[in-house]
């Protein structure tokens, strides 16, 4: 399906700049060993809470009292979903959001890995890696269903050619 509605290049393009802020802004979090300061600031109580029983020796899951999905799991989650669902809107065509899935889920893997490498006090955690591909793959799928939502309307609104 050709994609014949879609916002104005100048729109994309502000897009485009917010997507790309928001990856470096994951980049930043990612490799910042100051973020979980940074995180207990902005969330209080229940952060230094989380972060002291981390402190104590168990991981953010067990902190949290969770199994398979704790805190840490769903921060990977929403910050790769979110930016890949901003990066679909600033390509706004099937082949862009293609390229640009691959390109978003192989950084997220290149910064999990460089997390191990270039920080102090974070560690490269196979599920952390999983669930940033799946934040990428649901962000795709929420791109895709607004490329399709607003194909559909505009095809209903505008005149046939």
């Amino acid at each position: 399906m050709t994609l014949r509605h879609r916002p104005s290049l100048g729109v994309r393009s502000a897009i485009a700049l917010v997507a790309f802020c928001l990856v470096v802004a994951n980049a930043m979090v990612l490799l910042s060993d100051r973020a979980p300061g940074v995180l207990r600031s902005v969330f209080g109580d229940f952060a230094r809470r989380v972060s002291q029983r981390i402190d104590a020796g168990g991981s953010a899951e067990a902190a949290l009292g969770a199994r398979d999905l704790g805190g840490d799991s769903i921060v990977h989650f929403g910050l790769w979903a979110v930016a890949m669902a901003v990066v679909g809107f600033a390509v706004w065509s099937w082949a862009g959001l293609l390229v640009a899935s691959f390109t978003v889920a192989a950084t997220s893997v290149a910064l999990e890995i460089a997390q191990g490498r270039y920080t102090s006090s974070r560690a490269v955690e196979a599920s952390d890696a999983a669930f940033n591909l799946l934040g990428v793959t649901v962000g795709a799928g929420v791109a895709a269903v607004a490329y399709l939502s607003v194909e559909a309307v505009g095809r209903l609104i505008s005149p046939p050619d």
